[in-house]
């Protein structure tokens, strides 16, 4: 798959068909739009592209008020890598862009730049100086400007209408099923195992410890979750939280990995969630604690085998 970070110079590509959005979680509305590209593109003899940015547009505009990003910008690659795109195109998004109005979007770089023969958005789009370009005003420019517009969605699964925005508030409620529902995978945090305070390993429950680099973290809590390694996933229990047991004062993300020794030190990982099991607390002793541990690991273990 090709990325195209700079549209200088871009090669005008067979039939170009473009899927507009930000694609913050990749999820199954997501995939709808990606798939619906490349079948347009394929029966065209095109080529599929999705147009993305970076940073998104409300990190720049609004950054006090701008939500967790599901995925790294790598792991967003990565999943639209996977979705069997031609290409990738990622505009960066300054302050210039922003003030471009949907019109001068689409004339310079959806027209200009890349050719279009066909766009395809999402029923919730916004594009354009001050978000007023939608999905409507896609068509209408793509009839002003000699291009198709396909407009995509809602996606619903389980009643639900699969967005980013719900999809970020199913983890900040710790409903990692029902996010993996929307998502069309287990949501996953992605960062380096770092050194720490050793707790677990002092309870007989050594922890790899993970500097996230993934922003949308669900609430603290243990967790049954995978941690996966090039050469495969391997299931552990999972503590988010401040381990108020030891008086800590920052939170940590840990996970016991069962019946595993190597060390990861320095290693990036993958830490895929499945499933909330309780809340944390804050227990009377350290043995108090490692007994609750024992019975988590048995619900984790339980969970696991069945996901």
């Amino acid at each position: 798959m090709e990325i195209i970070r700079n549209l200088d110079g871009f090669q005008r590509h067979p039939c170009p068909v473009v899927a507009l959005g930000n694609f913050d979680g990749v999820h199954l509305g997501h995939r709808a739009i990606l798939r619906t590209a490349m079948e347009r593109a394929r029966a065209a003899g095109g080529t599929a592209f999705a147009l993305t940015f970076d940073p998104l547009p409300a990190r720049l505009l609004f950054p006090d008020k701008a939500p967790p990003l599901i995925l790294t910008s790598e792991d967003k690659l990565e999943l639209l890598r996977m979705s069997g795109l031609d290409g990738v195109i990622v505009l960066d998004f300054t302050r210039e862009l922003s003030l471009l109005t949907p019109r001068e979007f689409v004339r310079e770089y959806l027209v200009g730049k890349l050719g279009v023969r066909e766009v395809v958005v999402g029923h919730s789009v916004n594009f354009g100086h001050n978000r007023a370009g939608n999905a409507s005003v896609m068509v209408e420019l793509g009839g002003e400007f000699g291009f198709d517009a396909t407009v995509v969605g809602p996606v619903r699964v389980a009643g639900m209408e699969v967005s980013s925005t719900k999809i970020r508030q199913l983890i900040a409620d710790g409903d990692l099923r029902g996010a993996a529902r929307l998502l069309g995978r287990y949501h996953f945090l992605r960062g380096v195992v770092v050194h720490g305070r050793e707790r677990g390993r002092q309870l007989g429950f050594p922890t790899a410890n993970l500097e996230s680099q993934t922003e949308c973290i669900p609430p603290d809590g243990v967790y049954a979750a995978r941690v996966v390694l090039a050469d495969g996933a391997y299931p552990s229990i999972t503590n988010i939280g401040m381990r108020p047991t030891f008086n800590e004062t920052s939170r940590a993300i840990e996970s016991h990995i069962f019946d595993f020794n190597r060390d990861l030190y320095g290693q990036h990982v993958k830490l895929e969630i499945v499933e909330r099991i309780r809340g944390e607390r804050k227990f009377d002793s350290a043995q108090e604690l490692a007994n609750q541990i024992a019975f988590d690991v048995d619900a984790v273990k339980k969970v696991l085998a069945g996901a």
